[in-house]
C-alpha cells in the first residue's frame, strides 16, 4: 500500500494513545516575550510503557500496608515537588525516559513552545484568544508528532487524554481537533472527543501519564526560562541537573543521531515562530520552527547575570 506520494505504508496500523498537558504564560528572561507550551506523550498500545511507569512509581511494591506504598502514592506535580517522596518518583520517571533501552519504542514525547509575542493575534478569536490559539497549535502538535514518529504508517488513535482545565469547557476544543485531524491521510480516531483526566492518579490510573507529562513540561520550561522562585525546592534543583543533559541534546542543532539518549527518534522540542510576520505572510508558514534556545537556568546556576538585565 502506498500514499499519494508513492511512499510505502504498512498494512498493519500503529495503535496509539495521546496524553497532553500545557503550561501558560512563561516569560523569556532575555526578551521578556511570553510563551505557552504544549506537551504530548504518545503511547504505542502494542508496546506500552504504562505498566513500566506505574512500576517505577511503586518500585514494584504494591503492598498497600507497606509504608513505602504511601510514600510513592503521592500525586506528582512539578510545582509542588518539595519533599523527597515526590522527587524520588519523578527522578525514577526521568531516568526511565532518558534510558532508550527501557522506554525506546514505547514512549514518545513532543513539546511545542509558542511565542505569543510573535503570534498574529488578529488571526484568532479575540474574545477567547488563548483557547483559539491553543486549539490550532494543539492540532498542529499532534499531527507533527504522529507524522514524525510514525512516518508512512497508518495510525489509529484510540484515545486522546488531556489534563482537566479550561479547554474542556471550550465550545470547539474537545472535538474540533479530532474532527479535522481525522480528515488527514492514514490517521483514524476511535473516539470523536478528547477525554479529560484529573491530576490525581488515585482517581484515574491514566493520570500517572498526565503527571509525567506535567513533569517533563515543568523541568524543560524551568531549564529554558530559569527558576522564578528564589526559594525553589532543592529537590527540583536535583531533577533539573538530571534532565539538563537530555534537553541540551534535544535543543542542539544539527541533531546528533548518535546521542546516547536516542532522542531524535522519540523525544523532540520545537519552538514557533522565529519572528513576527504580518497577516497572510507566507514566510510565517515556512522555516519558522526551530529548536535552539539559551537555557537561562544554566546562567542562574553559574551565578552569571544576563546581559539583558
Amino acid at each position: 500500500m502506498q500514499d499519494l506520494f508513492g511512499n510505502n505504508i504498512s498494512d498493519q496500523p500503529i495503535r496509539i494513545n495521546i496524553y497532553a498537558d500545557e503550561i501558560q504564560g512563561k516569560r523569556c528572561p532575555y526578551t521578556r516575550q511570553e510563551w505557552d507550551y504544549i506537551g504530548l506523550i504518545i503511547e504505542k498500545i502494542d508496546n506500552s510503557f504504562f505498566e513500566d511507569i506505574v512500576h517505577e512509581r511503586f518500585m514494584g511494591n504494591y503492598d498497600q500496608s507497606s509504608p513505602y506504598f504511601a510514600k510513592n502514592n503521592k500525586t506528582v506535580h512539578w510545582c509542588d515537588i518539595r519533599i523527597a517522596d515526590t522527587k524520588n518518583v519523578c527522578k525514577r520517571w526521568f531516568e526511565y525516559l532518558m534510558n532508550p533501552s527501557k522506554s525506546g519504542g514505547k514512549l514518545y514525547s513532543y513539546i511545542l513552545g509558542i511565542n505569543n509575542s510573535h503570534i498574529v493575534k488578529e488571526e484568532f478569536d479575540q474574545e477567547n484568544e488563548f483557547n483559539s490559539i491553543y486549539n490550532r497549535f494543539f492540532r498542529s502538535a499532534v499531527l507533527y508528532a504522529i507524522k514524525t514518529y510514525f512516518p508512512n504508517q497508518r495510525v489509529i488513535v484510540e484515545n486522546v487524554f488531556h489534563e482537566e482545565g479550561q479547554q474542556q469547557d471550550h465550545e470547539f476544543f474537545p472535538w474540533h481537533s479530532i474532527y479535522l485531524l481525522s480528515k488527514k491521510d492514514n490517521i483514524e480516531f476511535i473516539h470523536d472527543r478528547i477525554q479529560f483526566l484529573p491530576k490525581d492518579h488515585k482517581v484515574n490510573s491514566r493520570s500517572n501519564v498526565i503527571q509525567l507529562c506535567d513533569c517533563i513540561l515543568g523541568v524543560s520550561t524551568c531549564l529554558i526560562h530559569g527558576v522564578e522562585d528564589s526559594n525553589s525546592s532543592k529537590y527540583r534543583d536535583e531533577l533539573l541537573e538530571l534532565y539538563y543533559p537530555l534537553l541540551d541534546k534535544m535543543m542542539s542543532e544539527p541533531r546528533n543521531p548518535n546521542s546516547r539518549y536516542d532522542h531524535h527518534r522519540r523525544l523532540l522540542i520545537r519552538f514557533f515562530p522565529k519572528e513576527r510576520t504580518g497577516i497572510g505572510d507566507i514566510a510565517r508558514l515556512t522555516n519558522q520552527f526551530y529548536s535552539k534556545r539559551q537555557l537561562y537556568y544554566i546562567e542562574q546556576r553559574s551565578g552569571q547575570k544576563s546581559l539583558f538585565e
